[in-house]
């Protein structure tokens, strides 16, 4: 009885010491990975930020939103992300840090869910919709709406709930930097349901249907028209692109949460598989810089070109518009003439 003690024990020691090693090992995996590819995607996103700036495309709209929070966390939560896997996740700042990139880090990575949501759906009000829809969603209002509740609702919603978090700092004054709301069932649930899960499921839904939709136009009306085919391809390319790399990036964590309150799949309950599903909610705003250079043209268009065509057109309208207008002068005056030689017959 004794001796099998001791090999339970031994066992037991062996596969504790098996875990840390791979833990240690899969964050310093983890941390060279992301520092060699954020450093890039920082200096990329900067790139296709300037190349975008002053463009009002409705198209392009969404995804410079996309951009400039995907940069803003790029900057501010992966640092500290870093931090953490140094020091082998404890974190060796301050509370209030901690609290602050707990925020900062869940709001992003839900902003940036509903962005992609939203621009799933825009997609087919840009193809589908009738012009006054079109000519509505141009309003600048209508482009506010949207981004602001991405961007309000989940900065508000866990502001709430990691504000009441409290920790305990170990003897070496680090502590795990995790958000106490995972520990309570229900409210996580509600948060992976509203925040994750439902963005996810329409953005799936919406992309399929816009993909199946532009499939079946194809056939029906645009093989005469080809250039608003091309202009309706490249918006469904862009829709599809950017869908995946979200998809890729939160479908693990939204699993490992589900997981971790059913326990459907213990494997997925180890550290080293967490800690791989956290890292991967930060392959969206890593690589949503290296997709729009690819998936955005107007990217890599002349700014000095486009400002000469938009002078261009201007022009153009103006002449169009003193043509009808003296168009409309000299009808009444031929009128009036016709009408005075008949009075003199």
């Amino acid at each position: 009885m004794y001796h099998q003690t001791l090999l339970n024990h031994m066992e037991n020691s062996t596969n504790k010491v098996t875990n840390e090693y791979m833990d240690v090992l899969i964050n310093k995996i983890i941390f060279i990975i992301i520092l060699c590819i954020s450093i890039p995607s920082i200096m990329i996103n900067l790139f296709a930020t300037y190349r975008l700036h002053g463009n009002t495309k409705l198209s392009v709209f969404a995804f410079r939103c996309i951009l400039h929070v995907s940069l803003f966390t790029t900057c501010t939560c992966i640092p500290l992300f870093l931090v953490e896997l140094y020091f082998n996740l404890y974190f060796p700042l301050s509370l209030f840090i901690c609290k602050l990139w707990l925020i900062i880090d869940y709001s992003s990575i839900v902003c940036l869910a509903l962005l992609v949501c939203w621009a799933s759906i825009q997609r087919h009000i840009l193809i589908f919709g009738p012009i006054h829809m079109k000519k509505l969603q141009s309003t600048f209002k209508f482009k506010l709406i949207p981004s602001t509740f991405a961007l309000g609702f989940p900065l508000i919603w866990y502001s709430i709930l990691i504000s009441t978090c409290t920790y305990e700092k170990t003897i070496r004054n680090k502590f795990r930097c995790q958000p106490c709301f995972e520990d309570k069932k229900f409210i996580f649930l509600i948060d992976t349901l509203l925040s994750l899960l439902f963005p996810l499921l329409i953005t799936i839904l919406a992309t399929l249907f816009l993909l199946i939709r532009i499939i079946r136009l194809r056939f029906r009306l645009f093989r005469s028209n080809s250039k608003k085919w091309r202009r309706c391809k490249r918006l469904t390319r862009q829709m599809i692109l950017f869908s995946s790399i979200y998809l890729i990036g939160l479908l693990p964590y939204v699993l490992v949460n589900l997981n971790s309150l059913y326990e459907f799949w213990p494997l997925i309950n180890l550290s080293w598989c967490i800690q791989i599903a956290n890292a991967f909610t930060y392959v969206p705003c890593c690589f949503s810089s290296f997709l729009s250079i690819y998936a955005i043209p107007e990217i890599w268009k002349n700014r000095r070109n486009h400002h000469h065509q938009h002078q261009h057109q201007q022009q153009n309208s103006l002449r169009k518009n003193r043509k009808q207008e003296q168009t409309s002068f000299t009808l009444p005056s031929i009128f009036s003439t016709t009408k005075t030689s008949t009075d003199t017959e």
